[in-house]
């Protein structure tokens, strides 16, 4: 997953809301993007959520 902005996301891709990129990156191999914003925002708003159910 990349920031909008990130130079590393190369042609195409779909812009998600948080939600979705909240459960796109929850799927197994998702991986946030650590060049860009995407890291810095999407992991610590998946960590909140890990106390609920």
């Amino acid at each position: 997953m990349h920031d909008a902005g990130c130079p590393k996301t190369g042609n195409g891709g779909t812009d998600l809301g948080a939600m979705e990129a909240l459960d796109a990156l929850m799927r197994p191999g998702a991986r946030a993007c650590h060049d860009c914003d995407a890291a810095t925002v999407l992991i610590p708003a998946l960590e909140l959520g890990q106390d609920y159910v």
